[in-house]
């Protein structure tokens, strides 16, 4: 097996800057211009990428994963601010004179909110949709619960002399997984259609339908640090790659016909990522690292995860109060996002680095 290196890489905290400006931009009012939901597809993308990363490492060194280890670190990642995001929401309701449904409630605490809005819940008023960001969450925690258990099924020691062909067996049922979710996105659209918007939300919405935009992440970790794929390495330096992997992406947002946007999009994106993101580290001329890597992109990366929590709650406060998007309410909205996000991840994230630590984390 390649040598995962779980050391820092500044460039990927300066993509999720990237897809977290993509996403709160599209709320602030541009998202006829800015494509928020590629912001969501980049996220998903690294957090594949990285997790497969950070595994690899320490099945390597380890011969296994510590599971027990691996799940209270993601409790210590997410929950903090997960619960102070929680209990705004409720003020913020409260503020607004809007009921919070217990339902809404235990959704976001138990990880489910994706499946309740997208397929159970009836249609409620703007204030009402006020927890409806978490369903992202929802996506990739179900694919932490599975991710690491699939993998050391797959790959049961490091001294196992067919270990890179156990991985190869993993990436191709990775990449069945892929058809898989596009195959189901398609008949969920045909399902509902001509009711686009029910397919809409089951599919924007729900693990199965979009779980491939995290897997085509884990894919390149694979052939990258698992078996350390000499021909994916030379595939990827070729310029045209890169401008295949580009045009991939500008094609998912310029196609505006429905049952593309419903069903190839994601795939669109995905293969994309899996074609550019590898490149800025391994290309010879460094420039796009460079300017992720730049201090402002990875500030902005390192506070994404409570930029992107509390950037909506702000979102359903000045919709309340202003016409949305106009300058009272982006007067209202950036200023206040800024110091609830900043103040999150000083004062709620960063002092459980250190238990994070303590069970194997290498942030």
């Amino acid at each position: 097996m390649a040598n995962p290196k779980t050391g820092y890489i500044p460039y990927i905290d300066g993509a999720r800057g990237i897809a977290i400006g993509f996403v709160v931009l599209s709320h602030a009012g541009l998202g006829k211009i800015i494509p928020g939901k590629f912001g969501v597809t980049l996220f998903f993308f690294l957090s594949g990428y990285l997790i497969t990363r950070l595994l690899l490492a320490e099945i390597q060194e380890k011969g296994r994963i510590d599971f027990g280890s691996f799940y209270l670190r993601r409790l210590f990642r997410l929950y903090p601010a997960l619960l102070v995001m929680i209990g705004c929401s409720v003020i913020a309701t409260k503020i607004m004179q809007y009921p919070l449904p217990m339902t809404d409630i235990w959704a976001s605490l138990f990880y489910y909110t994706n499946y309740y809005i997208g397929w159970f819940r009836t249609p409620v008023e703007d204030a009402g949709r006020v927890l409806d960001i978490l369903w992202s969450l929802s996506v990739e925690e179900h694919f932490y619960l599975a991710f690491p258990l699939l993998l050391q099924f797959f790959i049961q020691d490091k001294k196992n002399k067919n270990n890179e062909k156990n991985i190869k067996q993993f990436a191709w049922f990775l990449l069945a997984v892929c058809i898989a979710s596009l195959a189901i996105r398609w008949f969920t659209y045909e399902q509902f259609y001509p009711a686009v918007e029910d397919s809409a939300g089951r599919i924007y919405f729900s693990t199965h339908t979009r779980l491939d935009s995290i897997i085509w992440g884990c894919l390149a970790a694979l052939l990258l640090f698992g078996i350390e794929s000499k021909a994916y390495e030379k595939l990827l330096l070729k310029p045209w790659v890169f401008g295949l992997g580009l045009l991939l992406i500008l094609l998912s947002v310029a196609i505006r016909n429905e049952v593309f946007r419903q069903t190839l999009l994601y795939s669109f994106q995905g293969i994309g990522l899996f074609l550019i993101i590898p490149v800025i580290g391994l290309f010879p001329n460094p420039w796009i690292k460079n300017i992720l890597s730049h201090p402002a992109m990875i500030f902005v990366g390192k506070i994404s995860y409570s930029l992107y929590l509390f950037h909506w709650i702000v979102a359903k406060l000045g919709n309340h109060y202003f016409i949305e998007w106009s300058w009272q309410w982006q007067l209202f909205f950036w200023p206040l996002t800024l110091l609830l996000s900043i103040g999150s991840y000083y004062c709620i994230e960063q002092p459980f680095v250190g238990l994070r630590k303590k069970y194997g984390s290498k942030a």
